[in-house]
C-alpha cells in the first residue's frame, strides 16, 4: 500500500485542494472539493501525494487537444 493511500479521505482531500489554490489563486475552494474527492475514489489519483495529484491533473488540462 502506497503511503498516501493511507491518508485519511478527509486529509488528502483538504491537502489536494489546498494544492490546487496554490496552482491557480484565482479558483474557488468549494468548486474544487468536488474533483477531489471525486479523484480520491480512483485509485490511480489515490496512488499520488495530494499534491502530485493535483499537479497532474492541472498539467493535464494544459495539453492541446488535437
Amino acid at each position: 500500500m502506497a503511503v498516501e493511500e493511507s491518508l485519511d479521505h478527509d486529509v488528502w482531500v483538504a491537502r489536494c485542494v489546498a494544492h490546487m489554490v496554490e496552482l491557480d489563486p484565482k479558483l474557488d475552494p468549494e468548486l474544487a472539493r468536488p474533483v477531489a474527492d471525486d479523484m480520491c475514489s480512483r485509485p490511480r489519483w489515490r496512488s499520488m501525494s495530494p499534491e502530485e495529484a493535483a499537479t497532474a491533473v492541472f498539467e493535464f488540462g494544459k495539453k492541446p487537444r488535437q
